[in-house]
């Protein structure tokens, strides 16, 4: 926040600190607007573009990076001009269903590239440990790459935000995190596709899944709205987040949280119990 040049240097550092480059782009862009933070977004690219063309890495992984930056930018300018988290959800997950469709399009001999790296490596692994490892198709490992680009975003301008709370609005993030909702018809309708990615055994199955990241958010949301007001202690909120990386129940379980909260508002009805 001292200055444009010292933005863009922590941003094109950050590449080396995970979150720490798209949480400074999507500060900026909160703070100053979608200007100021495209300019942040292109040092930060900067690390990318220079392994695409010197051929150092995966060149689809470095165009997916870049792509990854560019949603970040999106997604603060979302929610810069709405003040809407769900907005900002829904956008960051479209965003970057799109941006990897496209890239999958537009950059079909990288894509061709890392996809033969991945078959030797699983070759190799298959053959180290004697076990029959199924290559994943085009269509999931594109999938994959969707829910990294979404994922990527979203921690970044919640990053952002935090930083932006503890600057302007100290303890405001708090707050705001724990009001996340979605309006009723987007969380049914984010629902629908979930439970179509888990009864459809086809190549679209880890493609409508990503419409779970909305309904998670928000039923984390809820959960930390729901232990302070009932003054629980914070133990229990750490025993959750390790189950959210341990296994599919929890996640399961945050879904259903995030969809049920947004047809019946359950911290109304927290707040009304709490008060009688």
């Amino acid at each position: 926040m001292r200055g444009r040049a010292q933005a863009c240097l922590v941003a094109l550092l950050g590449v080396l600190v995970p979150l720490i480059g798209p949480a400074a782009v999507g500060l900026v862009t909160l703070r100053k607007g979608s200007v100021e933070g495209a300019l942040v977004a292109l040092w930060a690219s900067l690390p990318f573009v220079v392994s695409y063309f010197a051929g150092q890495s995966s060149p689809f992984v470095a165009v997916m990076s870049i792509l990854a930056l560019a949603n970040t930018l999106i997604v603060a300018n979302v929610l810069r001009g709405t003040a809407s988290w769900s907005l900002a959800l829904v956008s960051d997950v479209c965003v970057a269903v799109g941006f990897v469709v496209v890239a999958g399009v537009v950059f079909q001999t990288d894509l061709g590239v890392m996809m033969s790296d991945l078959t030797e490596l699983f070759v190799s692994v298959s053959e180290q440990l004697e076990k029959d490892y199924v290559m994943p198709d085009t269509s999931s490992v594109l999938a994959w790459v969707a829910w990294m680009t979404a994922f990527s975003a979203l921690l970044g301008v919640v990053v952002a935000r935090w930083w932006q709370a503890l600057l302007f609005n100290p303890g405001g993030f708090q707050q705001e995190f724990q009001g996340i909702r979605l309006e009723s018809k987007v969380g049914l309708g984010c629902l629908l596709l979930v439970i179509l990615g888990f009864t459809l055994l086809s190549e679209f199955q880890f493609w409508l899944q990503l419409a779970s990241i909305p309904l998670i958010v928000c039923g984390l949301s809820l959960l930390h709205y729901t232990a302070k007001v009932k003054k629980a202690g914070g133990y229990w909120l750490v025993l959750m987040y390790l189950g959210l990386f341990l296994g599919p129940v929890m996640s399961g379980l945050l879904v259903a949280l995030g969809a049920i909260d947004s047809v019946l508002n359950l911290r109304a009805r927290l707040v009304a119990d709490n008060q009688s």
